[in-house]
């Protein structure tokens, strides 16, 4: 993920990011699920280019902290999401030499 700090408070980041959007809805989502979030928000700058807008604000936390947390939890739920994927695979392929 590339990203650039447009604008950094005590309790508020804005980032310029190229990344695609779909992963930053998934970060998105982990950091509105933590009670320390006010906000956080992904908006497409431009039509014409993949660059995005992601802002957060948090109650007293710091926010890069919190983006932090939300990428470890969301990098957390891809690994558990790809081994439940592969288990199914493996079942499947079992069954079907069977």
């Amino acid at each position: 993920m590339q990203a650039a700090l447009e604008n950094y408070k005590s309790n508020e980041i804005n980032l310029k990011v190229s990344e695609d959007i779909s992963i930053l809805y998934i970060v998105q989502h982990e950091l509105l699920n933590e009670k320390e979030v006010d906000f956080a928000g992904v908006v497409l700058k431009h039509q014409l280019k993949d660059d995005f807008n992601f802002r957060i604000v948090t109650k007293k936390s710091k926010p890069l902290d919190m983006l932090h947390n939300a990428l470890q939890s969301s990098s957390e739920n891809a690994l558990k999401i790809q081994s439940m994927i592969e288990s199914a695979l493996n079942k499947q392929k079992g069954s079907d030499s069977a």
